[in-house]
């Protein structure tokens, strides 16, 4: 996988575990065109500690450009911001 870290708009449920579980997201891709990937998977959600730095990493799957692809996603806990991870 493709490390891109690339800011994105995530539609998010919270269930009963206070844990954030992405339900699609919005991103701009190299062409600036507005792409919305519903995420069709999720195969497991870690939480990870880097530099001081929380986040939860999701590994997700979902079609896109008519293929079915694994990427992760990442939740920065303190920043309230999301990020296309890998990909």
């Amino acid at each position: 996988m493709k490390i891109l870290s690339q800011p994105i708009e995530a539609a998010v449920w919270f269930k009963d575990k206070k844990i954030p579980e992405p339900i699609k997201f919005r991103f701009k891709d190299s062409s600036d065109s507005v792409s919305v990937i519903k995420i069709n998977k999720i195969f497991e959600c870690r939480e990870e500690k880097i530099a001081g730095i929380r986040s939860y990493v999701y590994c997700c799957q979902s079609i896109i450009d008519d293929r079915e692809k694994i990427y992760e996603l990442k939740y920065f806990i303190d920043e309230c911001r999301w990020v296309l991870y890998k990909i």
